[in-house]
């Protein structure tokens, strides 16, 4: 089946870090409100500036938040699911996610919340790579299904 089942574990992964972003925008009132002044000054251009809408667009911002987490939560599972039945092991499909998820999170927490990255998220982000080169290429499925008998491999016991 190739690469179609950790690839759908990588994008549920992702769908998972988008979910997890979504329900910082639906809690944190800080993000929220600085989203809805920037937008605020985005709309500003095109109404009356006596009319002032920040709260209402944080307040916008907070339920498009808190949709998102439902269907990103959603996708994900749904990609999850199929991750699991395309990959050759169920153990393949969580690492990807997992791995996906923990990648995807860091990178959108740093990228559009401001977040810091030490050096000890990256040494343990390349040890998960590395962990999932060596479970993907120990889970070939073409290796699992061979039958030895077919390509002469058989070694046959000697009865003595």
């Amino acid at each position: 089946m190739g690469l179609t089942g950790p690839i759908c574990a990588i994008e549920a992964g992702g769908c998972a870090a988008f979910a997890s972003v979504s329900a910082k925008l639906a809690v944190s009132s800080e993000i929220c409100e600085g989203i809805g002044k920037i937008l605020h000054s985005y709309i500003q251009g095109y109404f009356s500036p006596t009319i002032h809408i920040a709260s209402q667009l944080a307040l916008v911002v907070r339920l498009a938040g808190l949709a998102g987490i439902f269907l990103f939560n959603a996708l994900m599972w749904v990609l999850f699911t199929k991750s699991m039945h395309m990959c050759s092991s169920t153990l393949e499909a969580t690492a990807f996610n997992t791995a996906s998820n923990f990648f995807f999170t860091a990178v959108m927490g740093k990228v559009l919340l401001g977040e810091h990255l030490g050096l000890q998220w990256c040494l343990g982000s390349t040890l998960m790579v590395c962990g999932l080169i060596l479970l993907h290429r120990g889970s070939d499925p073409a290796k699992e299904h061979q039958d030895p008998e077919v390509d002469g491999t058989q070694t046959k016991d000697k009865v003595s």
